[in-house]
């Protein structure tokens, strides 16, 4: 793959570290497993993010400021609009940030490169609960968990993949169905929640979930909650007004005409992408009713133990 301004330059791929995968047209994809994850070849070769075989390990064991905030979220649940409000509520400021969140992504920097940021920071990562630093554990660090219906997660990630530039998907929506209740984007969905709802159960970090479905219908008392776990002190006139600046068309606008995007320019074609509509429910417009019906069955199964409650209507 030919890549326009890489930032990093990858390792050595060795061929006993590829694997082949066919998909549903008979194509053979070439993807890694790195700490339980398959990640596509291009991903790694791209130059665009740090090579990941390098970069976990790096993220295992970096130093954190005792004031650490860490954002975990599966891709297209509402990391963008969570990382924003968080950021408010600990600057105590009604500005949306000049940086991107891509710029305190851990997959998509160096561990070093967080030093430039000033504290308090919140470090935002689409990386299972299990990759996170382990002074998160020791130093108990505050960790805020996204969940939004996997109904919808699985429509929106369909139209973002559509247009990244790192691993396109190049399928029909029915073959990103049937990859994503399987295998999955990285992880599966399934192995990626449960895993975190392991953590919070046995109470081994101190986790706040978030649910993006009550942060649509109710902002403020959603707001309200996430500050008193990080002990904010926010007044309700205060997170009226972030709840106002960080509506979906608040945000879309800040995307547009507030990031600086410099380091991210893969991305700038994407960014567009972040904000298609928002919306609960919006699976409806994509699913058929055997398509709805065989996630049902698979829900049920996967998540029979689970004490999470997802919002499907709208």
């Amino acid at each position: 793959m030919e890549v326009a301004n890489p930032r990093y330059t990858a390792g050595e791929i060795e061929e006993k570290e590829i694997d082949r995968i066919p998909d549903m047209k008979g194509n053979v994809k070439e993807v890694m497993n790195i700490e339980g994850m398959v990640v596509p070849l291009g991903m790694i070769r791209s130059g665009h993010i740090p090579d990941m075989r390098e970069n976990v390990k790096k993220i295992r064991h970096m130093k954190c400021r005792d004031d650490d905030i860490f954002l975990c979220a599966y891709m297209r649940s509402g990391t963008h609009w969570v990382w924003e409000i968080t950021n408010m509520l600990t600057t105590g400021k009604l500005e949306y940030l000049t940086r991107p969140k891509e710029a305190a992504m851990l997959e998509f920097n160096y561990p070093e490169e967080f030093d430039e940021i000033p504290s308090r920071r919140t470090l935002n990562t689409h990386l299972p609960i299990r990759l996170l630093p382990t002074e998160v554990k020791d130093k108990k660090l505050k960790v805020i968990f996204v969940q939004r219906n996997p109904k919808d997660v699985i429509v929106s990630s369909y139209h973002f993949l559509k247009k990244a530039k790192m691993t396109p998907f190049e399928g029909t929506f029915e073959e990103y169905f049937t990859i994503f209740t399987t295998l999955g984007i990285l992880v599966n969905w399934f192995d990626y929640t449960l895993e975190a709802e392991e953590a919070v159960k046995g109470r081994e970090l101190d986790i706040h979930v978030i649910y993006y479905e009550e942060l649509k219908k109710d902002p403020i008392p959603a707001i309200k909650s996430l500050s008193e776990f990080l002990g904010t002190a926010c007044d309700d006139t205060f997170i009226a007004k972030i709840a106002e600046l960080c509506s979906f068309k608040g945000m879309e606008k800040a995307s547009e005409n507030v990031k600086e995007m410099e380091k991210f320019m893969f991305e700038s074609d994407l960014m567009k992408a972040h904000y298609r509509k928002g919306e609960i429910g919006d699976w409806k417009n994509m699913m058929t009713v055997a398509q709805s019906e065989h996630f049902d069955e698979v829900f049920a199964d996967r998540m029979k133990n689970s004490s999470f409650k997802f919002d499907f209507s709208e």
